[in-house]
């Protein structure tokens, strides 16, 4: 099945290097939230988890995937990106949101995505949220994946390194690390949500010079599909995969 264009979450407006919000709001629930289930008055700010991140519309902005608490809407407020600071070599950021205490309506986790925005083009500047420099970013092809903990942000030689997978799910537009069904220098298969309401996807890449591109997404088993998007695609790496669940 040839590739389409991919689905997006909602993205929250920027305005200068804060992100602006909704009020209570959680972006990526689908479903209608419950009555509010916090107690407790204060409000405190917490770090976010980064996910991923993806180019954004232009060459100044990122769109920033993360996991925040819970589908109710009394859960959290004001998820944004701030106190940007950018350098020649690096961009750093903190990505937090404000919540309070909750009687259990706030376990489950819901994907966002936040744009960040720089003053000058990102290129190809190592990116970290909230000084966890263990776990930067590096653009890798076409999507961005994290550093290794030993702060090096060379590209790995092997095309199946954790960090070009991740990149190459992250540019995908999906909402979980996903899960990889094939790998070799040439040809990746990985299987992954597009939207936390989904199901699964199973998407088959190229390699390049740029690093992975995907070039067909399908929900069946076995090869057919990616053989009609790509009659080069090799047969014994996809012929025994189920469909993706």
């Amino acid at each position: 099945m040839a590739m389409t264009g991919s689905r997006r979450r909602p993205i929250l407006a920027v305005a200068g290097v804060l992100v602006a919000a909704a009020a209570c709001g959680v972006p990526g629930a689908t479903a209608a939230a419950p009555a509010p289930t916090t107690i407790g008055a204060e409000w405190r700010s917490f770090r976010a988890d980064v996910t991923g991140i993806r180019p954004g519309s232009d060459d100044h902005s990122l769109v920033v995937q993360v996991s925040l608490p819970g589908k109710d809407p009394g859960c959290v407020q004001e998820p944004r990106i701030e106190q940007v600071v950018e350098a020649k070599t690096d961009i750093r950021a903190d990505v937090v949101y404000s919540t309070r205490p909750a009687a259990g309506g706030c376990q489950d986790k819901v994907p966002a995505e936040l744009r960040l925005t720089t003053a000058d083009p990102i290129a190809d500047r190592t990116v970290t949220f909230n000084a966890d420099t263990g776990n930067a970013w590096h653009k890798l092809g076409a999507g961005w994946g994290r550093c290794d903990r030993r702060g090096s942000c060379a590209a790995p030689a092997d095309h199946c390194d954790p960090a070009w997978i991740g990149a190459a799910v992250s540019a995908a537009g999906a909402d979980s690390p996903g899960t990889t069904r094939a790998c070799d220098p040439a040809w990746l298969v990985a299987d992954f949500l597009e939207h936390q309401a989904g199901s699964p996807s199973r998407t088959a890449f190229r390699w390049s010079d740029a690093g992975w591109t995907s070039f067909a997404r399908t929900r069946s088993g076995g090869c057919a599909e990616i053989l009609a998007a790509e009659p080069k695609f090799p047969v014994a790496l996809c012929k025994a995969l189920r469909a993706p669940a």
